[in-house]
């Protein structure tokens, strides 16, 4: 196994391998893909949006913190 290490923008969802790299992997008919972005990532999902989006709810009552650590 080799390793290519280059820096590339994505454009349309595609990425551009430079010139220099071209010819390396002319016959090569499958890669391993790690992307690594400069883009600070967050959670996603539905748990992480409702987190940072709460739904308000006119009859919420929270729990006591007695009642979060309640065995039943």
């Amino acid at each position: 196994m080799s390793t290519l290490e280059f820096t590339a923008k994505v454009q349309d969802g595609k990425i551009e391998v430079p010139e220099a790299y071209r010819q390396l992997l002319q016959n090569i008919d499958c890669v391993k893909i790690t992307v690594i972005s400069n883009r600070r990532t967050t959670e996603v999902g539905m748990i992480a949006h409702l987190i940072h989006n709460p739904i308000p709810l006119k009859t919420f009552v929270p729990l006591t913190r007695e009642e979060a650590h309640e065995r039943g």
